[in-house]
């Protein structure tokens, strides 16, 4: 779902407890949790939110550009660890769902680095939405890169709302990348030999950035040369099909990458999988 059909759902008081916010960049994310946070908290009319000027959303911003504006019933948790965000920062953050509102109708959490949060962090959000609030409404927004770097229990429970592309992938990079990529696929058409599929995934892997296990960039990247090769005119259909499913897959590489196993293996397991007929 995108963004504009989830703020009619906050509009319309229907909006499910836990939405993860997901694409694009950080400054995308953060201004749709207030927009999101504005609508469901908003003094005004139906019709009318947000407005932007009443009491409660002049209040809903971040702490850094609050100005002296607070607002007791919108809480934000940053990442507190270097890596992750911990267990007892997320079981201090979720005693405030545990109270009625203050001021406003409902509350509104929100947990700007989602991906960060540990597996400890996470299942406490978790029991969390599994017991809901019965008194006034309790919505909590799960920013993060990728729906797919939240715990598969998280997503299961939250509404994903996909909020556009990130950075586009370095064009210079992408270029760069295409010819031997393009070769090792030509070496393992005319052999079918499976020891091949090994260079695919050396090409790959010799494209770089793999240093820090939470980047996407470099698999973004992966997964655009691979798209590249699914357009090529001398593949079957099948054969289309397989190195599409390649490049999703290759999407997903993050969330293996932070339990840290290796990129090699990562790639080359996915090459196997895909491409060895």
């Amino acid at each position: 779902m995108s963004l504009e059909p989830t703020l009619r759902l906050a509009r319309s008081g229907e909006l499910y407890p836990s939405c993860i916010l997901h694409g694009a960049d950080d400054a995308v994310r953060r201004a749709a949790a207030l927009a999101l946070a504005r609508t469901l908290l908003c003094g005004r009319p139906v019709a009318e939110r947000p407005c932007g000027d009443c009491n409660h959303c002049r209040r809903i911003t971040w702490d850094e550009a609050a100005g002296g504006l607070f607002h007791p019933d919108f809480q934000v948790l940053e990442r507190d660890l270097r890596t992750s965000t911990s267990v007892d920062a997320a079981r201090t953050f979720l005693r405030g769902a545990q109270v009625t509102p203050f001021e406003a109708r409902g509350q509104v959490f929100v947990v700007a680095t989602a991906e960060s949060l540990t597996a400890e962090a996470a299942n406490a959000f978790l029991k969390s939405l599994e017991e809901p609030h019965t008194g006034s409404p309790r919505h909590f927004l799960l920013l993060a890169p990728s729906q797919f770097d939240l715990l598969p229990t998280l997503r299961s429970r939250s509404l994903a709302v996909y909020l556009g592309g990130g950075e586009s992938t370095d064009a210079a990079a992408l270029e760069e990348l295409a010819e031997p990529l393009g070769e090792a696929v030509d070496g393992y058409l005319k052999s079918g030999n499976r020891m091949d599929l090994f260079a695919i995934a050396g090409v790959l892997q010799a494209a770089g950035g793999w240093q820090d296990p939470r980047s996407r960039r470099p698999w973004e990247l992966a997964a655009a040369a691979v798209t590249g090769v699914s357009r090529r005119g001398d593949l079957s259909a099948d054969q289309r099909r397989r190195f599409l499913g390649l490049a999703e897959d290759l999407l997903t590489g993050p969330d293996m990458r932070v339990r840290g196993i290796q990129p090699q293996r990562i790639l080359e397991g996915f090459v196997h999988a895909r491409l060895d007929a």
